[in-house]
């Protein structure tokens, strides 16, 4: 009896020593460990590239391969719509995301690493000529505003219903609708939209408002809170913050300039 009660103590403290070991922070966890990042092509950030063993480049892309390999971690890129990449965030089916800037309501379903690993700013773009009309954010009321569903640029714009705004997908078809002259204004991110105005060839076409808010937009790694990788929350965070002092993060941006 006394020998069946120690084999069944030895079993419960291994059970638990075992269910310890799998919750363990950054030097628990081996190559055999994947961490899912749900993204979308977001240039110079995420760029779609067929021939790159992820299918993704870009500056999100070499700060998940840096951090990759000093944790000691496997990571899977997976191509998703914005809008489906925060969807499978909040349910814990993809475990990281990059490039997203800070939202309240977003912080109820993801854990965002409390550093900034860079900052993008809005811009306003308008037909060749016509950027002259927007001199003030007064401006834009009036004209129609086109904006990307699911993002996130600054405030009152956020939330100023008197804008007629009207929302597209991504920055792509943004422009493309501009160029076009079905809106009159829209609004994105520099550097990214400015790099995909240079790679349609709309330099020609199009021009960025005489206004343009001050105000910049922090990027940040943030975590499914569904997810196992919140143990690795920390080590992470000090990953990135080592990263930023080495000037790691500089070299890494500097290569998309």
């Amino acid at each position: 009896m006394i020998l069946k009660s120690k084999l069944l103590f030895f079993f419960l403290v291994l059970k638990l020593a075992l269910s310890i070991s799998f919750i363990l922070p950054a030097s628990g966890y081996g190559k055999n460990t994947r961490i899912i990042i749900a993204t979308e092509h977001w240039p110079p950030f995420r760029i779609l590239d067929d021939s790159s063993r992820s299918g993704f480049r870009g500056i999100d892309i070499d700060i998940a391969a840096k951090l990759s390999e000093a944790l000691g971690i496997s990571i899977e890129i997976q191509h998703h719509p914005w809008a489906r990449a925060l969807e499978q965030i909040r349910n814990g089916q993809a475990d990281m995301i990059t490039g997203v800037a800070y939202d309240k309501e977003r912080e109820g379903f993801m854990y965002y690493i409390p550093i900034s690993y860079c900052s993008v700013h809005p811009v306003f773009y308008a037909q060749k000529g016509k950027g002259r009309l927007i001199q003030s954010y007064k401006d834009l009321y009036g004209p129609s505003v086109g904006f990307s569903i699911n993002s996130v640029y600054f405030e009152p714009f956020n939330s100023d219903s008197q804008i007629k705004k009207t929302g597209l997908s991504t920055e792509d078809q943004l422009l493309q609708v501009l160029a076009l002259g079905r809106i009159d204004v829209i609004i994105g991110t520099d550097p990214n939209i400015s790099y995909e105005v240079t790679r349609l060839g709309y330099r020609d076409v199009l021009e960025p408002t005489i206004y343009q808010p001050s105000e910049n937009t922090e990027l940040f790694i943030a975590i499914s809170r569904k997810s196992q990788t919140m143990a690795l929350a920390k080590d992470i965070e000090q990953t990135i913050r080592r990263f930023i002092n080495n000037g790691t993060i500089d070299r890494i941006i500097s290569a998309y300039r």
